[in-house]
């Protein structure tokens, strides 16, 4: 199989950036493993959108591994890494103004 340069993840027949990309993918689902475990510990609004945006960061290299077998077009795979990027920096932002304000303010309110 010949390795696309299109997606601009692999090309010039290096395994080095397929083998960062799929390290990249393990590490996301560890991650997004541990943030489940948090969650179900916690059970708040707060953890439930980090495990939501460890999960966005986790897909960003399946969208590259799809891209690179043609499963994914090119444009498509960039517009969605960066829609992706987009939602993980919502999701982290909610997650931090909900900790520090929503789940604050419940506390001394006594809920």
């Amino acid at each position: 199989m010949k390795l696309l340069s299109i997606g601009g993840h692999f090309g010039g027949g290096s395994g080095d950036i397929a083998t960062v990309v799929v390290l990249s993918a393990v590490a996301g689902a560890v991650l997004c493993g541990l943030a489940l475990v948090a969650y179900r510990q916690r059970g708040t609004r707060a953890y439930l959108l980090i495990l939501l945006a460890l999960t966005a960061l986790f897909v960003r290299p399946l969208i590259a591994l799809l891209s690179e077998f043609a499963i994914v077009s090119a444009p498509t795979h960039h517009l969605l890494e960066h829609a992706l990027d987009t939602l993980f920096v919502v999701l982290v932002l909610g997650a931090v103004y909900y900790a520090r304000t929503v789940e604050k303010r419940l506390d001394e309110e006594g809920l």
